[in-house]
């Protein structure tokens, strides 16, 4: 059974003015019960495609749809299903945790008693009387987070929320997502650029770069990626003759080394006794690793079409 999605976007195109487009045909599929990263160098389109989902900005071309609804039809009946934190959370720091709560509470219409609640969901209850302008950045994030959490959304969107955070922060950050996905079922979409602390906790990917889709599916799909992309780093006494020798295995400069492809250790053995037979001396034949973190460097790099 396919499972259902939460955020659909087709053939969705922006820019600025006359400006270079800044997304060009991003088909972005969240399904629901999902933690999605979303993946890209800064300024590769990550939080205008947020912004666009949220109606934050008017959309120019494709189409947007949010729990099977096209957002240009509901719009305020989609969004009150939704929690987001885009960039920099709107915090007071001369109020405590709970009288921003407060501040906010009347515009989703929620009770007192929900402020007690979300701060025990992002554990700061014990901080709920202590001015903001004292928490650590990622207590911010935490407060930043449970404001997002008032209204009891499905979805929740957050743009960037590990900047600046302190190796503690982050494992809280992880542990708190893990909570809200496992626990309320809630679906999830992250952009970052800090690849390790993504692929800790989601299980679902969206890499975009120069506002393309390079990538998209779940966490299981990237071996099969991955092994079609394994290459294996070589360094010879002679590396242009290695070249010719291993024209088989389509070898490419990497600064003082090759990349050579290969499908199996076996072929590994081989590729050694090519260079050894041609009486070359083997300083490196190493696999090329095949992290996430390698992955996307892999898929940005390639040059756009």
């Amino acid at each position: 059974m396919t499972q259902s999605l939460v955020i659909k976007t087709t053939a969705l195109n922006y820019a600025y003015s006359r400006r270079e487009p800044i997304l060009q045909d991003i088909h972005l599929e969240v399904a629901q019960g999902s933690i999605y990263g979303f993946l890209g160098p800064n300024g590769s389109g990550k939080t205008t495609t947020l912004s666009l989902i949220l109606g934050l900005l008017t959309m120019q071309q494709g189409s947007i749809e949010l729990f099977g609804k096209q957002l240009a039809q509901d719009r305020i009946g989609i969004l009150k299903r939704v929690g987001s934190l885009i960039e920099t959370p709107s915090l007071y720091g001369h109020l405590t945790a709970t009288e921003n709560l407060e501040v906010y509470r009347p515009v989703y219409g929620v009770s007192r008693e929900r402020i007690n609640e979300v701060l025990k969901i992002v554990e700061l209850e014990y901080a709920g009387n202590k001015t903001v302008k004292r928490f650590s950045l990622g207590m911010k994030q935490r407060l930043a987070i449970a404001l997002a959490l008032l209204n009891r959304p499905e979805l929740l969107i957050l743009d960037e929320p590990t900047n600046g955070l302190d190796p503690n922060g982050m494992i809280e950050f992880r542990q708190l997502i893990r909570k809200l996905n496992k626990m309320y079922g809630m679906t999830i979409i992250i952009s970052s650029h800090i690849l390790a602390e993504v692929e800790k906790m989601v299980t679902h990917l969206g890499i975009i770069s120069k506002g393309k889709m390079l990538f998209q599916g779940s966490l299981k799909e990237l071996p099969s990626l991955q092994q079609h992309q394994a290459r294996l780093h070589v360094h010879t006494s002679d590396n242009e003759a290695a070249i010719r020798f291993l024209q088989e295995f389509k070898p490419a400069r990497d600064r003082d080394r090759l990349l050579v492809e290969y499908t199996g250790i076996g072929q590994v053995a081989e590729i050694n006794r090519i260079l050894t037979r041609n009486e070359l001396d083997v300083y490196l034949l190493h696999p090329k690793e095949h992290s996430l973190e390698q992955l996307f460097i892999d898929l940005t790099t390639i040059p756009n079409a």
